[in-house]
């Protein structure tokens, strides 16, 4: 009689802890890999969506002041000029309607771009207001403004309700007066002295004292610093429409 060795078709101990061994690698190959690659579809989404903000922060402001109309209007206050600048705040008129929350064919937009304390990001945020016709709390807050140059602007619940984020995330951000554009150095970078005519200055204007241009510097910590140099083009002759005591 011969006897025959039992034999066990499955797996010992040792061969099933190899195996368990090897696929636990696999599975943090794979996941290191498609980590990776997730991070970086989310940052190229993240530089993506802020260029395309950027984009059309440039195309608004520069639309908007190649569209300038000088205007002036007069109310139970007293007269006044729908223009005003200062490092944190820039008031006028066009009529472009990019970015306004109506729109038509023809008409004036009274518009306010200033920044603020970003609510949600560390840093500065800018915000737009643009309205169809001299509203009473764009002039209300124009008057305000100028009155006070050494203060910020006033962001009480009507201008804040009425108020677009355009770009938030903002460490530095001002807007200035141009004396010399050759001397800029753009998109990116110092400005060289002599450059701007103002620093810091809020002031009335008229029509015989606009400025030519006007730089929009910001920076942050994903795309550095960036020079945005917007010209201004009012039309020949000063509009004879006012607005006759608003109240």
């Amino acid at each position: 009689m011969s006897l025959k060795k039992n034999t066990s078709n499955g797996f010992t101990l040792i061969e099933m802890v190899i195996a368990m061994t090897i696929l636990a690698l696999v599975v943090t190959v794979l996941y290191l890999a498609f980590s990776t690659a997730g991070r970086i579809w989310s940052r190229q989404q993240i530089k993506g969506g802020r260029g395309e903000h950027e984009a059309a922060l440039a195309r608004l402001l520069s639309d908007d002041l190649q569209s300038l109309v000088p205007y002036s209007f007069s109310w139970e206050k007293g007269q006044g000029f729908f223009f005003a600048l200062s490092p944190k705040a820039l008031f006028y008129t066009t009529t472009s309607g990019y970015g306004a929350r109506q729109r038509s064919a023809e008409g004036l937009y009274f518009a306010c771009c200033y920044l603020q304390e970003s609510e949600e990001k560390e840093g500065y945020a800018l915000y737009l207001v643009k309205e169809m016709g001299p509203k009473n709390f764009l002039i209300e807050a124009l008057w305000d403004f100028i009155q006070g140059p050494e203060k910020s602007l006033a962001v009480n619940e009507v201008l804040s309700e009425a108020s677009l984020l355009i770009l938030d995330g903002l460490t530095e951000a001002s807007f200035a007066v141009v004396g010399d554009p050759e001397k800029l150095n753009l998109p990116e970078g110092e400005i060289d002295e002599g450059a701007l005519i103002e620093r810091g200055v809020t002031r009335n204007w008229s029509r015989k004292t606009l400025p030519e241009n006007i730089l929009f510097r910001y920076e942050n910590s994903e795309i550095g610093k960036r020079n945005l140099l917007l010209a201004l083009e009012p039309p020949p002759e000063l509009p004879k429409k006012t607005d006759e005591k608003k109240k």
